[in-house]
């Protein structure tokens, strides 16, 4: 499976609530914080939503992919352990 070349991206943006997506804001909160953000800028950007990347793997479903984890590490298919290969441009 590939990932799709930059600008050819299909994108939705997660939108997470602390109330009802608790254990998900928590992690993604202490993320931030620890990446060097105040408390009040993590909670600025995940307010604003997370853009992550739509992939469907062919008779096994879609996963979403983080956008900016694209760019800096490996990709695997969720459902069946394969890594995903960059596509060209």
């Amino acid at each position: 499976m590939k990932l799709n070349a930059a600008g050819k991206e299909e994108v939705i943006v997660l939108k997470i609530d602390e109330t009802q997506h608790p254990v998900a804001y928590k992690a993604k909160l202490n993320e931030l914080i620890e990446a060097g953000m105040t408390e009040k800028e993590a909670r600025d950007v995940i307010n604003d939503g997370i853009t992550m990347e739509v992939y469907y793997s062919p008779n096994q479903g879609f996963f979403l992919v983080e956008s900016e984890a694209i760019e800096s590490t490996e990709i695997y298919n969720p459902y069946d352990g394969s890594e995903c290969e960059v596509e060209e441009d």
